[in-house]
């Protein structure tokens, strides 16, 4: 069971992602120099229709990663929780 965001944005995208039938694929402290929870989707995500569908004022922050070494991920953050839903990249 996925816990409760704090961000109210990322927590619409989630139940939205959850609701399409995307499979969770890791909850938690994904990098050691963050201090909030990322949740990780099996698919690509959509930014742009995320941010036009759940974030019209823009507060999310795009966050992309294409390093191999470190693992490829595209997904969005916001910016006072730090929380972060990400998918593949």
């Amino acid at each position: 069971m996925t816990k409760k965001l704090n961000s109210n944005i990322l927590q619409e995208i989630l139940n939205h992602l959850i609701d399409d039938g995307y499979k969770i694929t890791f909850e938690g402290q994904a990098w050691s120099n963050t201090r909030a929870s990322w949740i990780y989707f099996n698919t690509r995500l959509n930014t742009d229709s995320l941010i036009n569908r759940f974030d019209p004022k823009k507060e999310l922050i795009l966050h992309q990663n294409d390093d191999p070494r470190s693992g490829k991920e595209k997904g969005l953050i916001d910016k006072s929780t730090e929380e972060g839903i990400m998918g593949e990249f």
